[in-house]
């Protein structure tokens, strides 16, 4: 039996909703400040 770990949580996590259309990004790429941010403050 295999053991349910966090990776294994978010990585199906990270499948489905990239199936519903939703990119994944790094978090200090989405940072304010950076190019892709993803908020002021």
């Amino acid at each position: 039996m295999s053991a349910l770990s966090e990776a294994v949580v978010e990585a199906a996590a990270l499948e489905w909703f990239g199936e519903l259309g939703y990119a994944v990004g790094h978090g200090p790429e989405l940072a304010p400040g950076e190019p892709a941010a993803e908020r002021n403050a």
